[in-house]
């Protein structure tokens, strides 16, 4: 008997300052995913599928901004997942709003990958024995040309095991890396290596990789349950958020 099947996708996206064809092509594609997800599931009477995006930008100072679907700014963001009772404004079904929201970013800055993983890592998904948990990190550089790398490189066995506890199927279009290669090592993780660096992804066809990612969702099995309240890595629950939006990442 068909049923229901359930996804919750987050699109982690560096939003550096060459990065805008990428949140371009995110805005204009992302349907695509949808549509990959309904034609790959035979037998699947509908999808219920969650998303949102964590753009991520930093500056030399350590200064980080991060931006969702709901959620305009780092300090709403680090206080709805680390100091909010319950996590809200998270995940949306409306592909509009979506598409608005990451329009409205404006491409900036640096590049501080695996913090804004982890990040993405603790979105309020739901149960993974019930849902398929999706992180899509997308960047036109490796992580080690961005900043604070010498914070993020030693933390990368304990983020390896974050998304093999919290469930999180990881999908990665970027440069070569050898940190995106470690990650990688993660079961059903993805790396798409792409050819150049620093021109914003143009040359990478959005439709086809979300179609094919949705695709490669829906024919997937479920996990089972998923280990929940995982620590920070990178102490997000202890930063201090100000009247700014924008936090110092090395708090």
């Amino acid at each position: 008997m068909a049923g229901k099947c359930c996804a919750d996708i987050v699109f982690c996206i560096d939003a550096s300052g060459s990065m805008e064809p990428c949140l371009r092509g995110v805005c204009e594609n992302v349907g695509r995913l949808l549509e990959g997800l309904r034609s790959g599931q035979q037998g699947q009477s509908y999808w219920d599928v969650r998303f949102d995006f964590l753009t991520f930008q930093d500056s030399s100072e350590g200064v980080s901004r991060y931006h969702t679907t709901g959620i305009p700014g780092s300090v709403g963001v680090i206080r709805g997942l680390y100091t909010e009772p319950t996590p809200s404004d998270f995940f949306t079904r409306d592909l509009e709003q979506f598409r608005q929201s990451l329009a409205s970013v404006s491409p900036n800055g640096e590049e501080c990958h695996l913090m804004a993983l982890d990040i993405a890592l603790d979105f309020p998904w739901r149960p993974s024995e019930e849902c398929h948990r999706v992180v899509i990190l997308l960047s036109d550089e490796p992580v080690e040309t961005g900043v604070l790398v010498d914070m993020q490189l030693p933390v990368i066995p304990k983020l390896i095991e974050k998304i093999m506890k919290k469930k999180v199927t990881l999908f990665i279009a970027a440069p070569e890396s050898a940190a995106f290669y470690e990650l990688a090592a993660v079961d059903r993780c993805v790396y798409k290596d792409l050819e150049s660096v620093g021109d914003g992804l143009e040359k990478l066809d959005f439709s086809d990789i979300l179609e094919s990612i949705g695709k490669s969702v829906s024919v997937s099995q479920f996990y089972g349950g998923g280990a929940e309240g995982v620590l920070p890595l990178f102490g997000q629950s202890e930063w201090v958020p100000t009247q700014r939006n924008d936090l110092g990442s090395d708090k």
